[in-house]
């Protein structure tokens, strides 16, 4: 297929949203290229394309059209074994809050190396400039997510009640959420959860290859990774993650 006929996925790389939809597409056996952008111009590529928001992953057509946001990537891809209220929690809730805890930790030690995988991208120029513009860019990260340390304990206690619900669900449903065999709630499940897991299963590992964990998350992320949802994660990318 020419590289012109074929889809684009516009993704910030560690993005766990991100994550979703590239697996999605993977598991479709859909043909696509990535483009990993930097923090900022990703900005700039929604709006040229005409996103309703500036938000990623977006998937762009070979007629230029778009469709915007992992959950309508999905319903696009059209994967079986969806559960509407399990998915619109880990969208709407569990997310957010694991990519706020990981960047008030992260964002707040500067020998985390969070910088150099956010600009592991795909254009060289887009990871010079963002290495120049570090010292503006993090504070405006940190200012825009309100990833300050101070807010970090409340957000782990959060992150420990999202794990509880999802531990009694997997004792409850089993490996496999909906039906008896792996679909959409699966997938959204384990790729919203993998920041947390440390995997070292690809493209995780890849992604996020770098990261020094700052003590502020380290305790934290050694007792969540002997959970159920944790382990369970782990299975399932261990098992259903083929690149």
């Amino acid at each position: 297929m020419n590289r012109h006929n074929r889809l684009l996925l516009l993704t910030l790389p560690p993005s766990h949203y991100c994550e979703r939809a590239r697996w999605a597409l993977d598991l479709s056996q859909i043909p696509y290229d990535e483009e990993r952008l930097a923090p900022g111009f990703h900005i700039l590529r929604a709006k040229r394309l005409g996103a309703s928001t500036t938000s990623l992953p977006l998937l762009v057509f070979p007629d230029g059209s778009i469709c915007q946001g992992s959950d309508l990537i999905l319903d696009w891809v059209g994967l079986a074994g969806g559960d509407p209220e399990i998915e619109h929690r880990f969208e709407r809730q569990t997310g957010p809050l694991i990519r706020h805890c990981l960047y008030a930790g992260l964002l707040s030690d500067p020998q985390s190396g969070i910088r150099d995988v956010l600009l592991r991208v795909s254009s060289s120029r887009q990871s010079k400039i963002g290495r120049l513009a570090w010292p503006i860019l993090k504070p405006m990260m940190i200012s825009g997510m309100n990833a300050r340390l101070n807010v970090l304990p409340d957000l782990i206690t959060k992150v420990d009640k999202e794990l509880d619900w999802f531990d009694k669900l997997i004792v409850e449903r089993g490996d496999c959420l909906v039906a008896n065999d792996f679909g959409r709630a699966d997938l959204t499940a384990a790729s919203i959860l993998a920041p947390i897991a440390r995997l070292q299963n690809e493209p995780i590992h890849s992604i996020s290859a770098g990261i020094q964990w700052p003590q502020s998350l380290v305790p934290s992320l050694a007792r969540w990774s002997k959970r159920p949802s944790l382990e369970w994660v782990k299975r399932i990318y261990a098992s259903k993650r083929v690149c």
